[in-house]
Parts: C-alpha cells; structure tokens; sequence
C-alpha cells in the first residue's frame, strides 16, 4: 500500500512557514477548532513517554508540537514527511531546541510513511493531524500497524465534526481538496477499529481527535 493523501503538496513546499505559523497559532486553534496546540504537544508527551524504544513520527511537518519533545527524548527517533520543505524546518525546529546540531539519535526522512523499507519496526508510532487526510482510515492504520514491534502502540490525531463554525471550516477545506473526508469522532473510532489491529482508546477536545491503539 502506497501512502494517499487529498491536499496540494505544492502548497506545502510554497508556504511552509506560514502554515508552521497557523499551526502553531493558540488564536486560529481556538476559532476554528476548539482547541489549543499545547494540547497536540500534551498528546504528543504522552506517545513519546510511553516507551524506550525506537519512535517514528509519520506526516511530521514541521514538527510543531514535538521539536522540544523530541530533543528532551533519549528515544531514537524518525520524522517521516513527504513534504522537504517542512522537514527542514521541522530539522532546524528541533537543532535548535537542542542548541544548536541535530541530535545523531534523530533522523529526518522525505519519503512514504507506509514504505519504510528494510523491515524496520518501532515501539511507537506517533501522527498528529493525520487521519483527517487519509480516504481509507482502516487500511491506514492497518499498513503502520505493520511496523510497528510487538506490543508497540499508535498514537494518531485527527480533525473531527465539532462546532458549526469548524464544520463549516472542515467544509471548505473539503472542498478544497486539503481533507479526505469529514467524520464524526464516532464514525473515526469505527474506522480505526475495523484495522483489527488491537484495542482503541479515544478522546476528543474541540475539533480533534485523539487515538490511541494497542497492537
């Protein structure tokens, strides 16, 4: 399987640090979506700390919420986008939280998330933003499922239905074309369930949800 996702990657190579910007943004959360971005970085403490293994995080962008995370980790860690733009600033984002130099335990790499290559397989697997842009959320998880060790976990985010004025917003961006598909945080976790990778776990605040699945 071969990763799908809706959107115009030349956008992100034009406007990477504008959208770094947006993301980042506690104003554009709030309004649109309900939220704050601390609570991307809460989330993704949690999937970081949840083990000592290897760690991958897929649709990385410019690692936003997870630089300082990661520099604080001792895990050895992957960032996976297709985007290189992104993944630069994602590097510097995370060299500098560090002082200055890439930590040799972090790897950056501009590819397919469901094609890692090698056989590798890591305990964690982390995506922030995610399943929101994936048509198939099943075959999705099911094909990171893949890599992931025994007993590892996913921890995955997506938009989900929320207020009127961020279902309008995820009308648009449909539209658009720069989302899959519009679901409720309900229809989501049935999704994610019918991978029959292991148990699910979900929480909602605002217009994003949060997954956790247990292989």
């Amino acid at each position: 399987m071969s990763e799908s996702f809706l959107g115009n990657p030349g956008y992100y190579a034009r406007c990477a640090k504008t959208y770094d910007a947006m993301i980042g943004s506690r104003l554009y959360n709030k309004v649109f979506w309900g939220t704050d971005p601390r609570q991307y970085s809460i989330f993704a403490a949690q999937a970081i700390g949840s083990g000592q293994g290897p760690l991958l995080e897929v649709a990385a962008g410019t690692a936003q919420a997870t630089a300082t995370l990661h520099v604080a980790s001792a895990r050895e860690t992957t960032l996976v986008d297709m985007s290189a733009p992104m993944l630069e600033l994602a590097g510097e984002s995370i060299a500098r939280a560090a002082g200055g130099t890439l930590p040799e335990r972090i790897t950056l790499e501009c590819r397919d998330m469901l094609a890692p290559g090698a056989d590798r397989r890591y305990e964690t697997i982390l995506g922030l933003g995610l399943l929101h842009l994936v048509p198939d959320v099943a075959a999705t998880v099911g094909a990171l499922g893949r890599q992931l060790e025994e007993h590892g976990k996913l921890f995955l985010a997506s938009l989900v239905k929320g207020s009127a004025r961020s279902n309008a917003y995820l009308a648009l961006l449909k539209a658009h074309g720069d989302i899959a598909c519009i679901r409720t945080a309900n229809e989501l976790f049935d999704q994610v369930r019918a991978s029959g990778l292991g148990p699910v776990t979900l929480s909602r605040r605002g217009s994003m949800a949060y997954v956790e699945i247990s292989r």
